[in-house]
């Protein structure tokens, strides 16, 4: 069987030389490769046909769905804010719920500075007005970022519409949302007709202390955020924000910022919201001087962020370089891990 096998082998490779040192086969040989390449072509070419026509079947689809759901609201958009307002009943009615059961624990504010009444954002509101943002990747990141521990506190500074401290809260965290501006709750925006007891109006750059209702402890978070909200305040008020931030953040914490670094105000009223338009360098020699310092060792990549990565209106992308997001922690908390 092997001397078999052999002497095939044998052939094929003479008759391979002999095909090679033929001219007649060296035109054979290339007519092949010739033909070859065609049917690679027109394989590529029939491939990339049915891709284009399944996108299209794809896109055909999503338009349909989107029609159907259109219509199934009568095309009105009164019936989808009444639709939305029922959402809203229903997790309201889970969220009390959960406090009337002991699930929830529900914080109390002690301020003597309710409103940032000096801030242009509560004079002439932009981002608290507009404002509600949603990422369930961010959250999905922060999980990670903790090992999935259950029951995280989270504050969220400068919160607009609270949507962050509501999806929090539904996946059964703990989580409060600080506003400076009263027009959310003024005119019931986002959600703080779903979780009225864990969003509060309250000047973020004055003293304020957040505790238990129920044992009346104060309460360390274990991370606290602010999204768009740093560029907004003046340079005088930021060491004092930082203080806040210090004596509410958990042994080990984190700090989660994205700042737009890029002026913004109306040309035609002069009404300025960015007050404090400075590149990250600056920004980090700041923070240093205040206890904190950028950590990398985190679980966010460029697009996994709250605000800076496109996921809010008229949100800014990474690649767009109008601003950054940094991962902050104490000094003596990264010196205790190196």
């Amino acid at each position: 069987m092997l001397a078999a096998i052999t002497r095939t082998a044998r052939r094929g490779l003479t008759n391979l030389l002999g095909l090679i040192s033929d001219p007649l086969g060296r035109r054979q040989v290339s007519q092949q490769a010739h033909l070859t390449r065609i049917a690679t072509h027109e394989r590529a070419v029939w491939l990339w046909q049915v891709l284009k026509e399944h996108a299209e079947a794809t896109r055909n689809v999503v338009v349909e769905q989107a029609e159907r759901t259109r219509l199934a609201a009568g095309g009105d958009e009164w019936k989808v804010q009444e639709l939305e307002t029922l959402l809203r009943y229903l997790r309201k009615k889970d969220y009390l719920a959960a406090i009337r059961s002991g699930e929830l624990d529900v914080p109390e504010l002690h301020t003597e500075y309710p409103l940032a009444v000096d801030s242009n954002d509560t004079l002439h509101p932009r981002g608290a007005k507009n404002d509600n943002s949603i990422c369930l990747r961010f959250n999905q990141r922060l999980y990670q970022l903790f090992n999935r521990r259950p029951n995280l506190k989270v504050l969220d500074l400068g919160c607009a519409g609270g949507g962050l401290v509501r999806t929090l809260i539904d996946d059964g965290h703990f989580a409060v949302g600080l506003e400076g501006s009263d027009y959310p709750l003024v005119n019931q925006a986002g959600e703080w007709g779903t979780i009225p007891r864990h969003l509060f109006t309250c000047d973020i750059t004055r003293p304020f202390r957040l505790s238990s209702c129920g044992t009346g402890a104060p309460i360390c978070f274990d991370a606290i955020t602010a999204w768009e909200v740093m560029e907004h305040i003046p340079e005088d008020r930021i060491e004092p924000l930082m203080k806040n931030v210090d004596d509410h953040l958990a042994p080990g914490g984190w700090v989660l910022f994205s700042i737009a670094t890029f002026p913004y105000w109306n040309p035609a009223t002069g009404v300025v919201w960015h007050r404090t338009v400075q590149p990250r360098e600056w920004w980090e020699a700041k923070f240093a001087e205040l206890g904190f310092v950028p950590d990398t060792n985190h679980t966010f990549g460029p697009y996994d962020w709250l605000r800076g990565s496109g996921n809010g209106r008229y949100d800014w992308k990474p690649e767009d370089s109008s601003g950054f997001h940094i991962a902050l922690r104490r000094k003596a908390d990264v010196g205790e891990e190196s």
